[in-house]
């Protein structure tokens, strides 16, 4: 068996492997985790979680928005008591919101938010999340009705991506962002596999024209 074959079956073998190792799972817990009584304002929060960095930053149409970070959750300041906000919450001002940027895809397995209200009150917290060009709503039926924090299971229901705008949608929406879980998004060993063996058969093509 030549050296070009041996190492083309070494280099399928190890691409099926992966799908052997469980990809990592990173939670982030923003609710009375790190943050002091009163809101701490600043461009951009750090984190990270078994690997997989973590970067919130604000969205707005007013160049002094700031990230907020106190004991109940990540809210955003957009200037003190504006227009339909509640100073340091995510709202329903519009173009206002929170983007978190991960170091590497990763998929949404749940997001959730503190001061939610969205069952007893009859929903008046709504909210989207958009990643690669495409919105998705939150709907009650993702919900786990909590007390203090409501947690939304989004597995399978978001596809993967790097970067995610969290949104508050209805004039009476008033939240913080308290917690994340994801998974690193991985190739599927198959289609990892199948790239492999395309680059071996054009390396044979070209090995063939060379002899």
């Amino acid at each position: 068996m030549s050296k070009f074959i041996k190492s083309s079956l070494l280099a399928v073998a190890t691409a099926l492997s992966m799908g052997a190792h469980a990809a990592p799972t990173a939670s982030y817990d923003f609710y009375s985790n790190g943050g002091g009584w009163v809101d701490s304002l600043t461009n951009s929060l750090n984190f990270t979680a078994n690997g997989i960095g973590l970067t919130i930053t604000p969205v707005s149409t007013n160049s002094d928005a700031k990230v907020a970070y106190r004991w109940d959750g990540i809210g955003l300041s957009a200037g003190f008591l504006e227009p339909n906000e509640l100073n340091s919450s995510l709202l329903h001002t519009p173009g206002d919101a929170l983007l978190l940027s991960f170091n590497q895809a990763v998929s949404l397995n749940s997001v959730a938010f503190s001061l939610w209200e969205g069952n007893s009150l009859g929903a008046l917290d709504k909210a989207t999340i958009t990643t690669g060009g495409q919105t998705y709503a939150l709907s009650a039926s993702l919900n786990d009705g909590g007390f203090f924090v409501d947690t939304f299971g989004l597995t399978g229901v978001i596809p993967a991506g790097q970067f995610f705008v969290i949104q508050a949608q209805g004039d009476l929406s008033s939240f913080r962002l308290a917690g994340l879980n994801v998974t690193a998004a991985v190739p599927e060993a198959s289609t990892t596999a199948m790239f492999v063996l395309g680059l071996a058969g054009v390396a044979a093509v070209v090995r063939r024209r060379k002899v």
